[in-house]
């Protein structure tokens, strides 16, 4: 079945309407659940989807610890109407005129081709160990987090190699120091600029919306951070470094997959930028309607070295939202433009439009390399509505995009506009479980290319639905 967005957009704008007249407040939570003395909740929003526990919690004090144990065992069941990049957590879908071959040689439109999934690779485990001893008046505690969607063990000719048996990946691990209105936190953790994520349990190992309007990523970083309160206002300031990642294959930015643990040819991974990613952002919250109204602005900054002597800058500025229209309808989201926005999966995970020098058998470079910077916009909405008083119901709605600039496509990055619209219930069946339904319908478009390298017609194009249970335990 397609749908198309013009019509998901008139559906979802009358639900937001009625929403807004029956639904009940939707309770602020810690979803990290940290010591009351320290608090590891990233700002402005719920880290972990759906409706986290935020009173009861597994911990226990360990000589002069505080330690808890966290997590979210999570199964989800998908199927999707057309062939999904990303499968498992879609990001687009493959477009409908594309061809899938089957091992017996047939082959079959993309658009007809249907996915069926069972995964608990997106489970996450954490402990947060916090110190009852200060360190010259600061608060140290720290906190480490994984999930097991890394890779899958490699045993070739003895099991089947789609097997579900994946390796833990970390996802944060930081120490972090407090002292009054000032936090450092060193370590690896989400980005500082659009902190927010859609909510979603179909999609936690990958936010829901990355390469469709959602910038992401947890990268190790040194962050400061001053909060201030003047009367019921409270502003927020981060600034901080982090690692530069880029990871461009194409560019050679990237190390080889040669199943060392360590690289064998350079570092890689965007490390030859030659200094860190550059973020900072400002916040202002304030209660409105029983809950606080947060709205923030951000920069990032960046360089990717892909010359002896040339480097192509990364920049972004980003705000995000989280405001609570009335007591029964709350909105969220973000917005962003920049360009080279690949480590954050921006532009459809494009940074760069990229063409290789054409070289005889001499050695001798006949045309030079061409490659453009990509720049792109675009960002989310959702809106977040209760609907019961004991907050056991919950409707998510929302729609994002990611648009590049066609005219810094080149042959090879010709990913031209990714767009999507998503409906989620969350159901709490106690105070440990929830089940979940969303669906989701995802529109990915395609420029060519003329055989001079010049920007064509609007090519190929994608269009899917994707339908997702889950059942999360979260203690």
């Amino acid at each position: 079945m397609t749908v198309r967005v013009s019509k998901i957009g008139l559906l979802l704008a009358a639900l937001a309407t009625l929403a807004v007249s029956t639904m009940a407040q939707y309770a602020q939570t810690d979803t990290a659940g940290a010591p009351a003395a320290v608090d590891h909740t990233p700002p402005d929003g719920p880290y972990y989807p759906g409706l986290p526990k935020s009173k009861t919690r597994l911990q226990a004090t360990l000589g002069d610890f505080t330690v808890r144990f966290y997590g979210t065992l999570l199964l989800n069941i998908s199927t999707a109407g057309t062939a999904q990049v990303g499968q498992d957590v879609p990001l687009w879908p493959l477009p409908g005129s594309s061809n899938v071959t089957f091992p017996d040689g047939t082959t079959k439109r993309a658009g007809l081709v249907h996915d069926t999934i069972f995964t608990a690779r997106q489970s996450i485990l954490g402990l947060q160990v916090t110190s009852a001893k200060p360190l010259d008046g600061w608060t140290t505690s720290g906190l480490v987090e994984i999930d097991f969607f890394g890779s899958r063990p490699v045993d070739p000719g003895l099991q089947p190699q789609d097997r579900v048996l994946n390796q833990p990946r970390l996802r944060r691990a930081y120490l972090q120091l407090d002292k009054g209105t000032w936090k450092i936190v060193a370590g690896q953790d989400k980005m500082i600029i659009a902190p927010l994520d859609p909510i979603s349990l179909s999609h936690v190992a990958i936010p829901l919306g990355a390469s469709a309007g959602d910038l992401w990523a947890w990268l190790p970083q040194v962050r400061v951070e001053n909060r201030q309160k003047f009367g019921a206002t409270t502003t927020l300031f981060q600034a901080g470094i982090l690692r530069p990642s880029f990871g461009d294959q194409r560019l050679g930015d990237q190390a080889a997959l040669n199943g060392n643990a360590v690289d064998s040819s350079f570092s890689g991974f965007g490390e030859r930028s030659g200094q860190p990613f550059y973020q900072a952002r400002i916040a202002v919250s304030h209660p409105i309607n029983g809950r606080n109204a947060t709205v923030g602005a951000g920069g990032h900054y960046g360089r990717e070295q892909i010359g002896a002597n040339r480097t192509i800058d990364s920049w972004a500025f980003a705000v995000d939202a989280t405001l609570p229209v009335s007591s029964r309808f709350i909105f969220r989201g973000e917005g962003f433009a920049g360009s080279n926005l690949v480590p954050f999966d921006g532009g459809i995970i494009q940074g760069v439009g990229f063409v290789a020098p054409q070289v005889n058998a001499s050695g001798v470079v006949l045309t030079p390399a061409k490659i453009n910077k990509i720049g792109a916009g675009g960002g989310w909405v959702e809106g977040i509505v209760p609907l019961t008083l004991d907050n056991k119901n919950v409707f998510y709605v929302g729609a994002g995009t990611d648009d590049p600039r066609d005219r810094n496509l080149l042959p090879g990055s010709g990913r031209s506009k990714n767009s999507f619209v998503w409906a989620s219930y969350f159901r709490r069946l106690g105070p440990d479980v929830t089940a979940a339904v969303e669906w989701s319908f995802w529109d990915f478009r395609t420029r060519s290319f003329t055989a001079a390298g010049a920007l064509g017609p609007r090519s190929a194009s994608g269009r899917g639905n994707v339908l997702n249970i889950a059942l999360a335990y979260q203690f």
